[in-house]
């Protein structure tokens, strides 16, 4: 029975709470060196990291791009509907033909060989302005304004993105350190064990106890350890900046003075959302261009031409630049306009009522998604202060326990127990500060704030 209760107790060690799952035992003599880093120590925080990921990050820079190029597709929709003027020249040379294909009733038609020419046109779309083309500038116009707002709303996913990243890393960086504590803690026990078994005062299976101990608190701090370079790995991929810098974060956790964070009231229209409608919007009107573009279209104009000979003179001998103009009207209808452009509006309606189910099932997901991180900050300030009394009650009983031991009225095991204990009790506490911190930043990223609405971590 009692080596069952100490093969339990080790296996409590070497989990600490599942910060560190296990991996090879190795005692403490024999982990290798660690190589001294020499790069300069950077503070960072949860507002720090988040300032410079919103400085640097491609995804933003992207959003940005998209927002210029619909920008310039507005201002392109918009100019297709002022006048159009077209200028050409022209120069051409003709063969000769021989003067008998050219009489008629004994009298020979000169033959210019040289031909010259200048026109200018005005076009005015008078149906397209106020129909097709008006309708392709209101969507051109909403799907610019879609991109400005999907700027907001990157920069709050690139914001959520950092938080989480900064705050796994935070957490295993303060498990790392727990179990630095766990694994000191069961060094001095063996030392302490090892001399008084060479006193000759406890027996050889006293020492092995905390033997077994130690390897499990070795083994649970190397697999603290990877996981802490798997979240820096994670981290820095928001940091280009301090990427020859050793990062540092503050190893304190809460304060029972401060009250915890509370949620701000809910934005009108949450950026995700807005985008969402604004693309809808231009969804809309890209099938009333693609509707109305199966109409008649009408069209004025007027030209200007110089041209040498002119085809509108009947015999020239020589060349002469001579002046003309038109004025008229073009209606304008193709078979096309009614079978293609049927296909294009059925296809745009389609599109547009897909746009409509995304604004519906977002609003759904966004709502549960407030909902769950409110009830879980709701919850959260309670787990905390219980974590927070839990680890000063722990720590009061290992002491108590070391302390009976010295005095020979404990058995080492409940010094193991204790030990383990205090070391999940310290885990427990910063996964409840972390699930906090988390449901504040899944709360901003919902609501498209790009800042830590409670100042970030505390």
């Amino acid at each position: 029975m009692r080596r069952a209760a100490i093969f339990s107790a080790v296996m409590l060690a070497a989990r600490l709470a599942d910060a560190a799952p296990q991996s090879a035992a190795e005692t403490v003599e024999a982990s290798p060196a660690q190589p001294t880093d020499s790069r300069p120590e950077t503070l960072i925080d949860e507002r720090r990291v988040v300032e410079l990921a919103l400085a640097d990050h491609p995804t933003i820079q992207a959003a940005i791009e998209a927002k210029r190029a619909a920008e310039a597709g507005y201002d392109a929709a918009q100019r297709a509907r002022i006048p159009d003027l077209s200028v050409s020249a022209r120069y051409a040379r003709l063969s000769s033909i021989p003067a008998r294909y050219r009489s008629f009733d004994g009298f020979t038609f000169p033959q210019l060989l040289d031909q010259l020419g200048a026109r200018a046109e005005l076009s005015v779309p008078l149906s397209n302005a106020f129909l097709g083309l008006a309708a392709a500038a209101r969507a051109a116009g909403r799907e610019a304004e879609a991109r400005e707002i999907e700027i907001v709303s990157t920069r709050a996913q690139v914001t959520y993105e950092a938080r989480v990243a900064f705050l796994q890393y935070w957490s295993m960086k303060l498990a790392l350190e727990n179990a630095d504590e766990l694994v000191r803690a069961a060094e001095s026990n063996a030392i302490d064990q090892r001399n008084r078994k060479a006193a000759g005062t406890v027996a050889q299976n006293d020492v092995l106890e905390f033997e077994v101990a130690l390897d499990a608190a070795v083994m649970s701090r190397q697999a603290a350890e990877a996981e802490l370079v798997s979240a820096e790995a994670t981290l820095r991929t928001f940091l280009p900046r301090l990427a020859d810098q050793k990062l540092k974060v503050s190893a304190e956790l809460d304060r029972g003075d401060r009250p915890g964070p509370r949620p701000l009231p809910a934005p009108a229209s949450p950026p995700q959302l807005a985008s969402i409608e604004a693309q809808s919007r231009a969804a809309e009107a890209r099938a009333d261009n693609a509707t109305l573009a199966r109409l008649p279209t009408l069209a004025a104009y007027a030209a200007g031409d110089v041209s040498a000979p002119s085809p509108r003179v009947f015999v020239l001998t020589r060349l002469v630049a001579i002046p003309t103009w038109e004025v008229g009207v073009r209606l304008e209808w193709s078979l096309s306009q009614l079978t293609v452009g049927g296909a294009r509006a059925t296809q745009a309606r389609s599109e547009h009522a897909i746009l409509l189910a995304r604004l519906a099932d977002a609003k759904r997901k966004l709502e549960a998604e407030r909902t769950g991180a409110i009830g879980v900050l709701n919850l959260t300030d309670t787990r905390v202060q219980r974590a927070r009394e839990r680890v000063e009650r722990a720590s009061a009983l290992a002491k108590a326990r070391r302390g009976e031991l010295d005095a020979g009225t404990a058995l080492p095991l409940n010094v193991v127990l204790a030990e383990a204990d205090l070391a999940r009790a310290k885990n427990e506490h910063v996964a409840a500060v972390v699930a906090r911190a988390l449901s504040m930043a899944k709360l901003d990223f919902v609501d498209g704030r790009t800042a830590p609405s409670d100042g970030g971590m505390r």
